[in-house]
C-alpha cells in the first residue's frame, strides 16, 4: 500500500523464491522498456489495421491470449475531456492514451478504472495502448462515467 498506516509495507520480493515447494537457484528477471510500448505500431497512411513494427504482415490477434500480449486501438472524442478507463476485464497490466502513461492496474483491485486526463486527448482520434501481462478476457477498452477506486481505508 502506498498510503495510511501501511506506507511501510515492504514491496517487491520480501523471501524466497518458489516454484512449487522448490527454490530455483538459477532464474533472471527481464526489463521491459515502458517507454517504448506505445511506439511498437505503425499506421501507414489509409490502413485501418495497425501491426507492430517488426511484424511481416500477419495483423494483430483479435481475441483474448495469455500475457505478455501488447495491445492497440483507437477512439474518437469530440471534446478533450477527462475520461475514466475500466479495467475491470483485464488482468494486470499498464495503459497509455497518446503515449501518455496512465499507470499499472490489476484485476486484484482495489482500484478498477484509470484517469484520463482531458489534456492529453485530442478531439477527434486517439490512440488507446494496453501492455497485459496475465490474461485480458474482453479485449474492448471501455469508458466509464466515473472513477471506482475500490474500497477506501480510513
Amino acid at each position: 500500500m502506498n498510503h495510511g498506516r501501511r506506507i511501510g509495507d515492504p514491496k517487491g520480493l520480501i523471501g524466497p523464491v518458489q516454484l512449487g515447494s522448490v527454490e530455483p537457484t538459477e532464474w533472471s528477471a527481464c526489463v521491459i522498456g515502458l517507454d517504448s510500448v506505445p511506439r511498437l505500431w505503425t499506421q501507414p497512411a489509409g490502413v485501418e489495421t495497425a501491426r507492430p513494427a517488426t511484424d511481416t504482415g500477419r495483423p494483430l490477434p483479435r481475441v483474448p491470449g495469455i500475457g505478455p500480449t501488447a495491445w492497440q486501438g483507437s477512439f474518437d472524442v469530440d471534446e478533450p475531456v477527462d475520461h475514466f478507463l475500466s479495467t475491470v476485464a483485464w488482468g494486470k497490466g499498464f495503459a497509455w492514451v497518446n503515449g501518455f502513461n496512465l499507470g499499472r492496474y490489476w484485476r486484484r483491485g482495489p482500484q478498477e478504472t484509470l484517469y484520463v486526463p482531458g489534456p492529453v486527448l485530442h478531439s477527434g482520434r486517439n490512440e488507446l495502448v494496453v501492455l497485459e501481462l496475465d490474461v485480458v478476457t474482453d479485449p474492448v477498452a471501455h469508458f466509464v462515467s466515473g472513477p471506482s477506486l475500490g474500497p477506501l481505508e480510513l
